[in-house]
């Protein structure tokens, strides 16, 4: 039986989701509900992600009455490699070692191999922008 991987974090996902729903409907704010309710993502959920996104600066928060949320920046100007690093950082650790043990060239290797997953993916990435994904269905 193979074993499927998945690659892409809810949380990513989530967030993609919901930029996805702000770029619709653009330039109008949207209210956090409408975007739960759009997107299927659990309300509690996505009031932490806004939070997330907007300390990320890819979104902005309008108060008050027809308040809501909007991108902060253009769809064609938002690569999902950059949506990413914006959340994440530059990539996921590697997987941990023990430090009371003694190096080993084989996890050493392996540190070495994830980092450059890491790269490849977020190089990947950065070829498509959040307009594009948009745009491709």
């Amino acid at each position: 039986m193979t074993a499927s991987v998945r690659m892409l974090p809810k949380r990513i996902e989530y967030s993609i989701r919901a930029l996805v729903a702000l770029a619709g409907a653009a330039p109008q704010t949207v209210k956090a509900q409408d975007v739960a309710d759009a997107q299927a993502i659990p309300p509690g959920y996505l009031y932490d992600l806004l939070a997330d996104l907007r300390r990320a600066d890819l979104v902005q928060v309008q108060r008050g009455t027809g308040g809501g949320y909007a991108l902060a920046h253009p769809p064609a100007s938002l690569t999902l490699g950059e949506i990413v690093r914006r959340l994440d950082g530059p990539g996921q650790d590697p997987p941990a070692g023990h430090d009371d043990l003694p190096p080993d060239r084989a996890i050493e290797r392996l540190h070495h191999l994830w980092d450059r997953a890491n790269r490849v993916r977020l190089d990947y990435l950065d070829a498509v922008t959040l307009a594009d994904l948009i745009n491709s269905h």
